[in-house]
């Protein structure tokens, strides 16, 4: 056994435990199949990176790792991040750019690069 395949043995078996002991429908998120990899992709709904687990049978299911552990070793409530908080607020989750710096207004530079704001 190689230093590389122990690190991936450990890397599955931690995931693994994770999903199980972290997830709130563990047996359905595996579904009764054995898992035979874990991946990062982009998620196609999303458009952002999040772990997937890779069944026996070639399918795929992807799982969110920052709620396994927020299940299992939950943050104090004033350090919690509101997943909903940019729609609470009128947010689409897309950024909007604005021009100079993103403020939305025009930054006029004094003589060595100092903003005169």
């Amino acid at each position: 056994m190689t230093f590389g395949c122990f690190m991936w043995q450990y890397e599955h078996a931690m995931l693994l435990e994770l999903l199980m002991k972290g997830h709130p429908e563990p047996d359905q998120k595996i579904g009764g199949g054995k898992i035979r990899a874990f991946q990062v992709r982009k998620h196609p709904t999303w458009k952002s990176k999040c772990f997937f687990l890779i069944k026996e049978d070639e399918s795929a299911d992807d799982f969110s790792f920052r709620k396994c552990v927020d299940h299992i070793l939950p943050l104090p409530e004033a350090m919690q991040v509101k997943h909903d908080a940019n729609r609470a607020l009128g947010g689409s989750g897309k950024r909007k750019h604005r021009g100079a710096g993103g403020r939305g207004g025009t930054h006029v530079r004094g003589g060595k690069g100092n903003s005169r704001h």
